[in-house]
């Protein structure tokens, strides 16, 4: 038994108290719940912070889960229903709550929490076979910060045709990351913590009349990313074959924006055969920077040197958006459809640091114009057509230490997309659909100049409560001015079956995957062809169970195998079973084992253990 099973068997003793302080659970009551408190073990052989960037379970107590439903009775009752959920508690890398409050027809009240931790701290070699000028000593990005999410949205019916939605929320980011900085012809690694915060509220109404809906929304926007780069003590730089070293460096490029969004939408359905919907929307983002730096050390070759450097960067932006959208139906088996819209973005930045100078102005156009048939061609057979064409026109100026650049381009796209689908009366649907994209000069060599894409889908469903999902899809993408070219292939199956007490799923998934270019590579008067190649072949395979044995026992299990070949060649096997025992008067407890198998390259794998014990009650 792992050593964090033992040291934490003693609060299952706990649970048991708790739950019989609520005593025997009522037939009909209006409070209903429950929750599941336990202890969890962790033993892991290997790399430990390879665990923790895919894994990350500690050991310990637990609180697996909370949550209660509430629906008084009565007449005149401000709340008719109160639902409370609360998971993962105690130090897990995933832990959420939500809460809702509603009033039927009146108003609902939802409020939501999720928070995450991320870690990375990945190596290229070992530091026995590790080589700077290789570039395989190591990975010196690391990172171990956490996510919190908070969102709260209030629907108001204020009568049968009006609503009143009020959303806000707030995400935070805060942590420590180290990242790398060239100086001096030398990679240092400098400190980065986190500190980012982002604020929204938005207030939205809609009204229904009789053929008409209106909506309209109002956001607000605060953005503050407080941003510090520091060397912890004196280094001499990745590389200690040469001269260049760090005795100080701090830098600080703290920045905020604030932004304003109005946006109105009409739908309208005139007659039976037509519908129609406009909407325009308008943003608007202030950006301000102020940035210092300061550093003291040696030069690569060999001169003392320092800096003290400031200045401030800002940025205004303002994109406005109009779309339209058709649709009519020219017959009973024939229905046309068409949408245009139009976007326009102008953006004007500034920068002064140091002795740096520069600005930037960009007016980027967007049109798109759609058009499609829908043709009912048989019973419950559906084929479509349809045309896209997309132009974009952009005119760029930048101006840094007085030598100006600039870009005017003209960005075009066309397109049709043609479906199939199948879908009778029955357990069969099949479906279809083919998409080609051409682009005329991109604005990046590593944007594509071709696409077409590709995908067939069905599904099967027996009386017997077996069901079979299986679906192909293909996207090719290519560039033929840098000979760019980039292919994905995925192909997904799945079988399940249902009955009252035994479900079982498996699925099977692979993904082929490539990238290739041909990068002209230029050294003095010597041109190279440089051949960048990577991809790889993965395959998904996944399987669970669970079986009702009787009224008190249930047993079941998860397998989830990954295979991934190519360029990042890596294995990944994980076996989850339990067993659930129905102790009476509400109890339940909950016994599971997890293996993990993970293998990468030989230096950086993992096994672990994690075993599970939980008592919970439901009222």
């Amino acid at each position: 038994m792992p050593r964090g099973l033992k040291r934490a068997l003693p609060i299952l003793p706990l649970a048991v108290m708790i739950g019989a302080a609520y005593g025997q659970p009522e037939a009909e009551s209006a409070f209903r719940g429950g929750f599941s408190l336990g202890v969890r073990g962790v033993d892991v052989s290997g790399s430990q912070t390879k665990y923790r960037e895919d894994i990350n379970l500690d050991d310990g107590p637990r609180v697996f889960d909370i949550g209660f439903a509430f629906a008084p009775s009565g007449a005149d009752r401000l709340v008719d229903r109160i639902d409370f959920d609360l998971s993962s508690l105690g130090g897990e890398p995933y832990e959420s709550m939500h809460l809702e409050v509603r009033k039927y027809g009146a108003y609902t009240l939802k409020f939501d929490r999720r928070r995450s931790e991320y870690f990375y701290e990945d190596v290229i070699l070992p530091v026995s076979l590790a080589s700077v000028t290789g570039s395989t000593a190591g990975d010196f990005h690391h990172a171990d910060f956490e996510r919190v999410r908070d969102t709260a949205q209030l629907d108001i019916t204020v009568s049968p045709n009006t609503r009143i939605n009020v959303d806000l929320e707030r995400f935070t980011r805060s942590g420590e990351t180290t990242t790398t900085l060239d100086i001096q012809r030398d990679e240092f690694e400098l400190e980065r913590p986190i500190d980012e915060s982002l604020g929204t509220f938005t207030l939205g109404v809609q009204h229904d009349w009789d053929k008409l809906t209106l909506i309209a929304e109002q956001r607000v926007g605060d953005y503050e990313n407080v941003t510090d780069l520091f060397l912890p003590g004196f280094s001499r730089g990745e590389n200690t074959a040469d001269v260049a070293e760090l005795a100080f460096f701090n830098a600080t490029e703290p920045y905020d924006y604030e932004s304003l969004s109005h946006s109105v939408r009409l739908l309208a359905r005139p007659s039976a055969r037509l519908d129609l919907q406009g909407g325009w929307r308008r943003e608007n983002l202030d950006l301000g920077m102020e940035a210092t730096e300061e550093s003291q050390g040696v030069s690569f070759t060999g001169v003392p040197f320092s800096t003290a450097l400031s200045g401030a960067a800002s940025v205004d932006r303002d994109t406005e958006f109009a779309d339209f959208k058709l649709g009519y139906a020219l017959s009973e088996r024939l229905r046309f459809v068409a949408a245009a819209s139009e976007t326009q973005l102008e953006q004007a930045g500034s920068l002064n640091f140091g002795p740096d100078l520069g600005a930037s102005d960009w007016a980027i156009e967007t049109t798109a114009l759609e058009a499609g048939i829908e043709i009912a061609a048989a019973a419950r057979v559906i084929v479509g057509v349809g045309w896209s064409a997309e132009n974009r026109d952009l005119d760029y100026r930048q101006n840094l230490d007085a030598a100006v650049q600039a870009n005017v381009g003209d960005t075009r796209r066309d397109g049709f997309v043609l479906s199939l689908s199948f879908d009778p009366v029955g357990p069969l649907s099949l479906g279809a659909s083919v998409e080609d994209n051409s682009i005329d000069d991109p604005f990046s060599l590593s944007a594509p100049t071709q696409g077409r894409r590709y995908r067939v889908h069905g599904k099967y469903r027996w009386d017997s409560g077996l069901a079979l999902t299986a679906s192909h899809r293909r996207h090719d993408l290519e560039n033929d001015l840098s000979g760019w070219r980039g292919d994905t292939e995925q192909t997904d199956l799945r079988l399940s079956f249902t009955k009252p007490t035994l479900h079982l799923s498996a699925g099977y998934g692979r993904i082929d995957y490539s990238r290739s270019i041909d990068q002209l590579v230029t050294g003095g008067t010597r041109q190279d062809l440089f051949a960048i190649v990577y991809g790889a072949e993965s395959t998904f395979v996944d399987a669970s169970a669970r079986w009702q044995a009787n009224s008190s026992v249930a047993v079941g299990g998860q397998a989830r195998i990954y295979d991934n070949k190519g360029s990042y060649p890596l294995q990944r096997d994980d076996w989850r079973g339990f067993v659930e025992i129905a102790m009476g008067r509400g109890y339940v407890l909950q016994i599971a084992e997890r293996r993990i198998d993970y293998v990468e390259d030989g230096f950086d794998d993992f096994d672990a253990r994690l075993s599970e014990i939980a008592v919970g009650y439901r009222w």
